[in-house]
C-alpha cells in the first residue's frame, strides 16, 4: 500500500470517529471559560461555542430551547409540544446554529415523548424528549452533551443557561421611543441570535420552599435559578439548557405564576436530569423501552 493511500485511510478514520464523539467536558469548559468574564446576558457568536443547543421550532416559528443529548434525541420543555404531539408534521428541530430562523441543520420530527408525569398547573417533570428520524453526523459546530449521572450539591456560582429569551431594557421598562425600536428589523433579527446567560442557583430551603407551596412534592428533583439581568421576570427560557463544567444538569421549566408581575415571578425552576423519575425515563425511553416508575422498588 502507498504512502498516500495509508494517509487517506488514517484521515477518513479520525473524521469518522469524531463525527460519533459528543461534546466533552473540557470542550464546553474551554467554551465556558471565553464567557465567564463577559456580562451575565451575551449574545452567542459562533455555533461551535455551545453545539449542543438546538431550537425546537412550529415550522419557522420559535417554540422553545433544547440540548441534543445523542445523534437521535433532543431533550427540551414539554409545556409548548404537550398539545402539539399528534401534529408533529408541523414540527421543526434546527441544530448546529446561533440563528434558529437559518444556518446549520433543520430536521424534522419523528415523534415526541412528553414525561407521564408532566403536569401543566406545575413546573416539575415538565420534560420532552424530540426523536430526529435519522441520526445527525456530528461536526464542530453540532455534538450532544453529556448528562449529570449522579445529583451533587449545588456549590456553584452560576450555571450557563442557553436559549433565544426576549430581552427587556435595562430600566425594565419600554418607552414609547423604545417601542419603536423593539419593531426595528434590528432587533428583530437580533432576538433570533442564541444568548447565553449566567443564571445564580437560589437559595436550596428557599427554593424547596416555594416548590413545596406549588404542591411539588418531589422537590429534590428540582433547583431554581435567580433571574438573570436584562431579561423580563415573568418569562421563562422554556427548554434551555442548564450546564456546568461541560455537563448537562437539567432544562429550563416553561411554568410561571399566572398573572405574573415582575415583583412576584420568583425563580426559574429547572428539572434535574439526575433525579431518578428523570433519568430512568430518559434511558429507558431512548433505548425503546417503556418506562416503569421504580422509585418505590427499594
Amino acid at each position: 500500500m502507498s504512502l498516500k493511500a495509508v494517509i487517506i485511510i488514517l484521515v477518513l478514520s479520525k473524521s469518522s470517529k469524531s463525527a460519533k464523539t459528543p461534546l466533552n467536558e473540557n470542550d464546553v469548559k474551554d467554551n465556558e471559560i471565553k464567557y465567564n468574564d463577559l456580562d451575565e446576558h451575551t449574545l452567542v457568536t459562533d455555533a461551535a461555542i455551545f453545539p449542543y443547543v438546538a431550537a425546537v421550532l412550529k415550522m419557522s416559528r420559535y417554540l422553545s430551547a433544547g440540548a441534543l443529548i445523542d445523534e437521535n434525541w433532543v431533550l427540551t420543555a414539554a409545556d409548548a409540544l404537550f398539545l402539539m404531539r399528534e401534529s408533529t408534521r408541523m414540527l421543526r428541530v434546527r441544530l448546529g446554529s446561533i440563528n434558529y430562523r437559518k444556518g446549520g441543520t433543520v430536521l424534522p420530527i419523528k415523534y415526541v415523548e412528553i414525561h407521564p408525569y408532566f403536569d401543566d398547573s406545575q413546573p416539575i417533570y415538565d420534560l420532552a424528549l424530540i426523536r430526529i428520524p435519522e441520526p445527525v453526523r456530528f461536526t464542530p459546530s453540532l455534538r450532544s452533551i453529556r448528562l449529570l449521572k449522579a445529583f451533587k450539591e449545588v456549590d456553584a456560582t452560576h450555571f450557563i443557561v442557553t436559549s433565544w429569551p426576549f430581552p427587556i431594557s435595562q430600566q425594565g421598562e419600554v418607552t414609547s421611543d423604545e417601542s419603536d425600536q423593539i419593531k426595528s428589523m434590528e432587533l428583530i433579527k437580533q432576538r433570533r441570535i442564541l444568548s447565553v446567560t449566567h443564571l445564580h442557583p437560589s437559595d436550596a430551603d428557599a427554593c424547596a420552599e416555594e416548590l413545596t407551596s406549588l404542591g411539588v412534592n418531589d422537590t429534590e428533583a428540582m433547583m431554581c435559578l435567580d433571574t438573570g439581568v436584562m431579561v423580563d421576570p415573568c418569562s421563562r427560557d422554556a427548554g434551555a439548557p442548564v450546564v456546568l463544567n461541560g455537563v448537562l444538569w437539567g432544562v429550563v421549566s416553561s411554568w410561571r405564576p399566572a398573572n405574573c408581575e415582575p415583583e412576584q415571578a420568583g425563580p426559574s425552576f429547572v428539572t434535574l436530569v439526575s433525579a431518578p423519575n428523570v433519568d430512568s425515563w430518559i434511558h429507558d425511553t431512548v433505548d425503546g423501552h417503556k418506562w416503569v416508575d421504580r422509585s418505590d422498588e427499594e
